[in-house]
C-alpha cells in the first residue's frame, strides 16, 4: 500500500507540472487515474473510485476520435463505471457503461481489429441488465452478440475459451427463463468446449471449471440423474485446488464446492457431508476481511446450511444461527444493493420456519413483511420476480392456515397466479405452479363448498401431472395430488369411477417407489386407505384383505424408533378391527387392540400421534369391555398433557383442544369409565388432569415449568430444550422425508441415515426420561407429568363441598368433594348427555331474545333454570341434605364440557313462599371454579399481602362511559364516594399501558366498560379501553400481578365463553383474571344490562366496606356480598330473570 500511495503522490505532481495542452496530458491522466482504480480495490473507499473516473473522463475529451489510445482510453473509462455500477447498483452508471460500449462497437465496424471484444463487452453489459430488469430483449440480443463475437474468434484465437463461457451463461440464464432443456444443454456443451481450450495451467481454467460446475449442478436439479451431480462436485473441487487460500477467487470458489455439497447431503441424508459444507462455510467466511462484497454471500451461505441441519436436528440453536447469519448478509445489503432482495427472502424463509416451531405470530407477520419488500425490490420483469410471488403466497398461506381468515387464502392464490402468468409456458416450474394452485383451490373448496373449485384442484392437477410424464422425479407428487382431489370429490357425489380412478393413481404412484425407498410407506398408506373406503362402499372383502396386506407393508418399512410407527400401527389396528366386525374372529380384535396399544406406547413417535392412538384404543377397549381400557385413558391423558407441554403457543394449545379428534371430552369419557367401576376418586383425578390444560400451562398449576425454573433453571431449561428437539426431529422425520438419489444407493445411504436418526430419537427419549425422574426428586414436583393425587385435590373442599358435574356420551355424574369424606357419586339421567348440550342451545337462544322478545326470553330462561334444578342441582341438594351440609353455607360449582355455560348458581325454582320464587342462590352461597387446583391456589396465603391493608386494599376502577353505557359514570362514582383508597382511571386515562401499569400495585380492581367476545380467538376477548385500546385475555395473563386479590368484571360477556370445542378450558375473561393472581372474581356470563351496574356496584361495595373488623378476608366475603347484593337486585320494579341470573363468582 505505501508503494501505491508513492506512486499516486508522484503521478499528481507530475501532473500538476504539465500544462493545458501538453501532449502527455492525456497519459498523465490515465496513469493518476488507474492507480486510483487500484487503490480502491485495495481500501474500498469510494472517492478514490469517483476521482478514477473524473480523470478518466478529462483524459477521453482531450483525445479527438481515431486518436491510437482513444480506445484504450475509452475502455478505461467504461470499466471504472461499471466498477461503481458493481459497488452501488446505481443503474445510471449501468446505462452509461452500455452507451459506451455501443459507441465503442459503433468505432469498430465489421473488419476492425477489437471488434470482438466490443461485442463481448457489450454482451455481456446487456446481460447484466437483464438480470436487473428482466427485459428477454437484453438477453436474447446479448446472446446474438455473444454468437457474432465468437464467430470471430476462430480456433486457435486467445480468447476463444471466454467466449465460449460468456456464450454458455447467457444460454443457461435463458433457459432459467424458458425452461427449454435444449438451451441448458447447449451451455454445458459450449462450457466443455470452453474447458477444452483451457488446459492444466492456463489462467482462466479455474474459472471454466466452476461455471461448467454450474451448468451441471442446474441440470443435476432439473432430471435427478445423480452423475450431474457428482460431476459438479468433482469439478468445483479441481476449481478450488487453483484457487488455494490467499488467492483472490478463493471464497467464491469454496462457496460454489459447498453449495454442491450442501445439495450432496440432501439427496443421501449422510450428516457427515453436512458437517463438511457447515465447516467449509466458516472458513470461508474466516478468509472474507470485513468490507470485502463476497461477504453477504458467504453469510447467506452459512445460514442456509444451518437451517438444513436444523431440519434434520432439530436445534432451535442452529435456527437462531441461520436467522442472525441472514441478519447479517441483509445489513451488508443496504437499500439499492444487487443482492438486498435476496437477503430478504433468505430472511423472511429462516423467520418463518422458527414461527413453525415456536407459533409466534410476530415471526410469520416479519416473514409476510420481508417477503412484500423483496417482491417490492423485483419490478415487472424482473427475472427473480416470480420466485417472489411464490415466497409471498407460501407465507400468506401459512397464516391462513392460523387465523382462518379467507383473504389470505385468496391472496395465496392470486400470487401463484401471478408468478404462473410471469413464466413462459413449458417452465419447469409450472408443474409446481399448478399443483400449489391446485391444492389452495381444493381448500378453498372445503371452506365455503363451492364444486367449481374442486372442480378446477381436479382439472389442474391433470395439467400438472401431464407436465411431468413418465421419467419426470414428481411424477408421484402430481398423481397423489390427483388421486387425493378425486377422493374428496367422490365424498361429495358418491361417485364410484372417481373413487376407482383414484385408486388407480395411487396404485400408479406407489410403481414409482421401489422396495427400499423412504416414501414407500406412505404410498402404501395411500393405496391402502383409498381401497377401505371402496371396501366400505362395496363390502367385498378383498378390499379390506388388500389394505390389510398394504398396511403390513407400511409397518414393515416402519420398524421400532421409526417416528411414522405409531401411524403405521394405527392404520392396521384399524383395518384389523373392520375385519374382526365382518369375521367375529376374536384374534382380529385382540391383534387390534395389541398393535393400538403398541402405538400409543411408542415413545419414538410424535405425541400428538400417539394420543389420537391411545383415544382410538381406549374407545375400542370400552366398546368391547376390554381389560386394558383404563390403561389406554390413563395413557392418553397423560399424552395430553405432555403434548401441551412442548407445544410452545396458547392458540396452538386451543388448536389441538378443539379439534375434531376426541380430545375436548377424553377427561369427562375417562371419568366416566372409572366411575362405572366405582373408581370416584380417581374419577375426579382424571377430570382434573385433563381439564382446563391451557390455564394449567401458562400459570404452571399442572406442569409448573416458571415454579421449577425458580428452583432450578438449568433443569427447567433443559427439560423443554430436549421435549422441543425430540418432538421436532420426529416432526421434522415424518413430514419430510430423504429423497434417495438412486436405487442402486438406497439400500446403505438411507439405512445409515435411518439408523444415526433412531440412534438420536433413542438417546433424546432416554435423556427426556431421566430428566422427568430428576425433577420427581426435586422437593415439590414429585407429581410432574403426573395426575394430582385425591388427597391433595380434596383440599380444594376445605371450606365447603365442590360439585363437579361431569358429562360424556357414556353417562353424566354429579360428583361431590368433601374436605372429610369420600367423594360422592350422583348419577344423573342417562337422557342428560342430549339434554345437557340442548340446555345450552336453549340458553342461547333465549338470550337472542333479550333486545325483541323481553317476555319471551325471561320465560324461556326459566324453562332452562328449571330443567337444570330436576335434572341436576335438585339431586345434588338432596345429596348435601343428606352429608349434613347445612343450608346457607358456600358450595362451588365445576361444571365439564359444555355445561360450563350454563347457570347452576341459579337453578330453579326450587319453592314458592308467599308468591315469590326461590332459587339455589336463596339456600347456598354458590361460586365456580374452572378446576379443583385453580381454587386451592386461590385460597393460598400471599406473603407480600400485608395484614393492615386487608380491611382497606387500594382499588382501582378503570370506567369507560360512553353514549351507549353512559350509567358507567354513575358506577365509578358510587364506587369512589368518600373511599380515598380508590383510584379511578377515567376516559382517555384507561390506556392499556395505563392500566397494565396500575393492576401490579392494586390489591382490588374493577372494570366498567365494554366487555367483546372474540368469536374466532378466544384469547383476544377484550376489555374496550381508552380510543382503540383493548385488553385482551392474553394481556392479563402476561401480567405479573404479585398484589392481586380481587377483581370487579362489571362489563358485558366477562365471565362468558364461546362454546367451541375447547369448552372445557374455560377460556373468559374472569378465568384469565383468576389464573393470573386474582383470587375471586365476579363476572358475567352474557350482556349486561346498562341500569344494573351502578345499582350493583353501590350495594355490593357497601358490603365489602361494612365489615372491616370482620375475621373473613376482605375478598372472601365478595361471594356473600354478591349474593346478598342480587337479592336486591331480584326485588327491583321490573326485574327479569336474564339480568339477575347473569352475576356470577369465581374462585375462593
Amino acid at each position: 500500500m505505501e508503494d501505491l500511495e508513492k506512486f499516486i503522490a508522484l503521478y499528481r505532481v507530475a501532473l500538476d507540472r504539465l500544462p493545458p495542452g501538453h501532449p502527455d496530458l492525456s497519459l498523465s491522466l490515465n496513469n493518476l487515474a488507474a492507480a486510483l482504480s487500484i487503490l480502491f480495490k485495495q481500501t474500498g473507499r469510494m472517492e478514490d473510485l469517483s476521482e478514477s473516473i473524473a480523470l478518466h473522463r478529462n483524459a477521453l475529451r482531450l483525445l479527438p476520435p481515431g486518436h491510437p489510445v482513444w480506445s484504450i482510453s475509452y475502455n478505461n473509462l467504461a470499466a471504472v463505471v461499471m466498477t461503481r455500477f458493481e459497488k452501488t447498483s446505481r443503474m445510471e452508471d449501468l446505462e452509461e457503461y452500455i452507451a459506451l460500449q455501443c459507441r465503442a462497437l459503433e468505432l469498430r465496424p465489421p473488419g476492425r481489429p477489437g471488434r470482438s471484444s466490443s461485442l463481448n463487452n457489450l454482451a455481456v453489459a446487456l446481460r447484466v441488465r437483464f438480470e436487473q430488469t428482466g427485459r428477454m430483449e437484453d438477453i436474447e440480443k446479448s446472446i446474438a452478440l455473444n454468437r457474432n463475437a465468437l464467430g470471430l474468434r476462430p480456433p486457435g484465437h486467445p480468447d476463444r475459451p471466454s467466449s465460449f463461457c460468456n456464450l454458455a451463461s447467457a444460454m443457461s440464464i435463458l433457459f432459467e427463463q424458458t425452461g427449454r432443456m435444449e438451451d441448458l444443454e447447449e451451455s454445458i456443451l459450449l462450457h466443455r468446449e470452453a474447458l477444452k481450450l483451457c488446459p492444466p495451467g492456463y489462467p482462466g481454467r479455474s474459472l471454466t471449471l466452476n461455471n461448467l460446475a454450474s451448468a451441471m449442478n442446474i441440470r443435476f436439479k432439473q432430471i435427478g440423474r445423480i452423475e450431474d451431480l457428482e460431476e459438479s462436485i468433482a469439478l468445483n473441487r479441481d476449481a478450488l485446488k487453483l484457487r488455494p487460500p490467499g488467492h483472490p477467487d478463493h471464497p467464491a470458489s469454496l462457496d460454489n464446492l459447498v453449495s454442491t455439497m450442501s445439495t450432496w447431503f440432501e439427496q443421501t441424508g449422510r450428516m457427515e457431508d453436512l458437517e463438511e459444507s457447515i465447516t467449509l462455510y466458516r472458513v470461508a467466511l474466516d478468509r472474507l476481511p470485513p468490507g470485502q462484497s463476497d461477504r453477504s454471500l458467504s453469510f447467506s451461505n452459512l445460514a442456509t446450511a444451518m437451517s438444513v441441519r436444523f431440519k434434520q436436528t432439530g436445534r432451535m440453536e442452529d435456527l437462531e444461527e441461520s436467522i442472525a447469519l441472514n441478519r447479517k448478509a441483509l445489513e451488508l445489503c443496504s437499500p439499492g444493493h444487487l443482492g438486498r432482495s435476496s437477503s430478504l427472502s433468505n430472511l423472511a424463509v429462516a423467520v418463518r420456519t422458527r414461527f413453525e416451531q415456536t407459533g409466534r405470530m410476530k415471526d410469520l407477520e416479519e416473514s409476510i413483511a420481508l417477503n412484500r419488500d423483496s417482491l417490492g425490490l423485483r419490478p415487472p420483469g424482473h427475472p427473480d420476480r416470480p420466485a417472489s410471488f411464490i415466497n409471498l403466497a407460501c407465507a400468506v398461506r401459512t397464516r391462513f392456515e392460523q387465523t382462518g381468515q379467507m383473504e389470505d387464502l385468496e391472496e395465496s392464490i392470486a400470487l401463484y397466479r401471478n408468478a404462473l402468468e410471469l413464466l413462459p409456458p413449458g417452465h419447469p416450474a409450472w408443474s409446481v405452479l399448478y399443483s400449489n394452485i391446485a391444492a389452495d383451490v381444493c381448500v378453498r373448496f372445503k371452506q365455503i363448498g363451492r364444486m367449481e373449485d374442486l372442480e378446477a384442484s381436479i382439472a389442474l392437477n391433470r395439467v400438472a401431472l401431464e407436465m411431468r410424464p413418465p421419467g419426470h422425479p414428481f411424477r408421484f407428487a402430481s398423481l397423489n395430488n390427483l388421486a387425493g382431489a378425486l377422493s374428496t370429490r367422490f365424498e361429495q357425489t358418491g361417485r364410484m369411477e372417481d373413487l376407482e380412478e383414484s385408486i388407480a393413481f395411487h396404485r400408479d404412484a406407489l410403481g414409482l417407489y421401489p422396495l427400499g425407498h423412504p416414501d414407500r410407506s406412505a404410498s402404501l398408506n395411500n393405496v391402502a386407505v383409498a381401497l377401505y373406503i371402496h371396501f366400505e362402499q362395496t363390502g367385498q372383502m378383498v378390499d379390506l384383505e388388500q389394505t390389510i396386506t398394504f398396511y403390513r407393508d407400511a409397518l414393515d418399512l416402519h420398524p421400532s424408533g421409526h417416528p411414522g410407527r405409531s401411524g403405521s400401527l394405527s392404520n392396521l389396528a384399524e383395518a384389523m378391527h373392520t375385519h374382526f366386525e365382518q369375521t367375529g374372529r376374536i384374534d382380529d380384535l385382540e391383534e387390534s387392540l395389541r398393535l393400538y396399544e403398541e402405538g400409543a406406547n411408542h415413545v419414538f413417535s410424535n405425541t400428538l400421534t400417539r394420543l389420537g392412538v391411545a383415544v382410538r384404543w381406549a374407545a375400542l377397549a370400552r366398546s368391547q369391555s376390554h381389560t386394558s381400557t383404563l390403561k389406554a385413558y390413563r395413557l392418553a391423558l397423560s399424552l395430553l398433557e405432555s403434548s401441551l407441554v412442548i407445544t410452545p403457543t396458547v392458540q396452538m394449545q386451543h388448536k389441538i383442544l378443539s379439534g375434531k379428534n376426541g380430545y375436548p371430552t377424553l377427561a369427562s369419557d375417562a371419568a366416566s369409565y372409572a366411575i362405572e367401576n366405582g373408581e370416584v376418586a380417581q374419577a375426579v383425578e382424571m377430570l382434573e388432569q385433563g381439564r382446563a390444560l391451557i390455564w394449567s400451562q401458562m400459570r404452571g398449576l399442572r406442569t409448573p415449568i416458571e415454579q421449577l425454573r425458580e428452583v432450578n433453571k438449568g433443569l427447567a431449561d433443559r427439560f423443554l430444550s430436549t421435549s422441543r428437539e425430540l418432538e421436532s426431529l420426529a416432526t421434522s422425520s415424518e413430514s419430510k422425508p430423504i429423497t434417495l438419489v438412486a436405487q442402486d444407493r438406497a439400500t446403505g445411504a438411507s439405512q445409515k441415515l435411518v439408523d444415526e436418526m433412531y440412534s438420536r430419537k433413542r438417546r433424546l427419549a432416554s435423556q427426556l426420561e431421566g430428566i422427568v425422574a430428576e425433577i420427581r426428586t426435586t422437593s415439590g414436583f414429585g407429581d410432574f407429568l403426573r395426575a394430582r393425587r385425591f388427597s391433595v385435590l380434596q383440599e380444594a373442599a376445605v371450606e365447603g363441598p365442590v360439585i363437579i358435574i361431569s358429562h360424556s356420551e357414556y353417562r353424566s355424574d354429579a360428583l361431590i368433594v368433601l374436605y372429610d369424606h369420600p367423594p360422592v357419586s350422583i348419577e344423573l339421567n342417562t337422557d342428560f348427555d342430549h339434554d345437557g348440550p340442548l340446555l345450552v342451545r336453549n340458553l342461547k337462544a333465549a338470550l337472542q331474545k333479550v333486545q325483541t322478545e323481553p317476555n319471551g326470553c325471561d320465560a324461556d330462561i326459566r324453562d332452562v333454570l328449571g330443567s337444570l334444578w330436576n335434572q341436576v342441582v335438585s339431586r345434588v341438594v338432596d345429596k348435601l341434605d343428606e352429608l349434613g351440609i347445612e343450608k346457607q353455607t358456600r358450595i362451588w360449582w365445576c361444571p365439564t364440557s359444555i355445561l360450563s355455560a350454563l347457570p347452576f348458581h341459579a337453578a330453579g325454582p326450587i319453592r314458592v313462599v308467599d308468591g315469590i320464587r326461590q332459587y339455589l342462590s336463596d339456600d347456598y352461597v354458590s361460586s365456580y371454579t374452572p378446576t379443583l387446583t385453580a381454587l386451592i391456589t386461590a385460597r393460598k396465603s400471599k406473603p407480600e399481602i400485608r395484614r393492615h391493608d386487608i380491611g382497606r386494599p387500594q382499588l382501582l376502577v378503570v370506567a369507560l362511559p360512553d353514549e351507549t353505557i353512559p350509567l358507567v359514570e354513575k358506577e365509578y362514582r358510587a364506587i369512589q364516594k368518600d373511599r380515598d383508597f380508590v383510584e379511578c382511571l377515567i376516559r382517555e386515562q384507561a390506556t392499556r399501558e395505563a392500566v397494565i401499569d396500575n393492576f401490579r400495585d392494586r390489591h382490588w380492581v374493577h372494570f366498567a366498560c365494554h366487555g367483546h367476545l372474540n368469536t374466532k380467538e378466544p384469547f383476544l376477548h377484550a376489555f374496550q379501553l381508552y380510543g382503540e385500546d383493548r385488553l385482551t385475555l392474553l394481556d392479563i395473563i402476561h401480567s405479573n400481578l404479585p398484589n392481586a386479590e380481587f377483581a370487579f368484571l362489571s362489563a358485558c360477556h366477562s365471565a362468558g365463553q364461546i362454546v367451541d370445542r375447547a369448552f372445557g378450558e374455560v377460556l373468559h375473561l374472569a378465568a384469565a383474571m383468576q389464573f393470573c393472581g386474582f383470587r375471586s372474581v365476579i363476572g358475567t356470563m352474557w350482556a349486561m344490562a346498562n341500569d344494573d351496574g351502578p345499582f350493583v356496584a353501590k350495594e355490593f361495595y357497601k358490603r365489602m366496606f361494612a365489615e372491616e373488623d370482620s375475621p373473613e378476608l376482605g375478598f372472601k366475603r365478595s361471594a356473600r356480598a354478591l349474593r346478598e347484593t342480587i337479592q336486591r337486585l331480584r326485588k327491583r320494579k321490573g326485574m327479569t330473570v336474564e339480568r339477575w341470573v347473569n352475576f356470577i363468582h369465581i374462585g375462593a
